[in-house]
């Protein structure tokens, strides 16, 4: 039982241990794992979406649909960035905003250089 015991508590101290080096150490996560890939050259602009399938069924209901990425900035000691996807329905005529898709989050990679 102490060896379980001992074992654990080794687990626990190198997962606080490498939990602060990649944390504090600039260079710690990007040297170990990669460099995430770039952000998109639009990051937060509004662009016009015609080519998807999406679009075309929102082009016969009378719709026009526009999509962006946005970085959302992380909150706290462990927020991280996220990078959502948000859609939205223009109606064609009026030019106001109709509806909108729920957010979804696209994963970034990592890049090993």
């Amino acid at each position: 039982m102490a060896y379980v015991l001992l074992g654990c508590i080794g687990i626990a101290s190198l997962a606080v241990y490498l939990l602060v080096i990649f944390r504090e150490v600039p260079g710690a996560v990007v040297e170990r794992l990669g460099e995430l890939e770039g952000l998109p050259e639009n990051l937060g602009q509004w662009t016009l979406d015609a080519s998807s399938d999406a679009a075309r069924a929102a082009t016969e209901r009378g719709l026009q649909r526009e999509q962006r990425t946005w970085r959302e900035p992380g909150t706290g000691w462990f927020g991280r960035d996220r990078l959502l996807l948000q859609v939205r329905y223009r109606n064609l005529e009026t030019g106001q905003i109709e509806s909108s898709e729920p957010d979804r989050e696209l994963a970034r990679k990592r890049v090993k250089r």
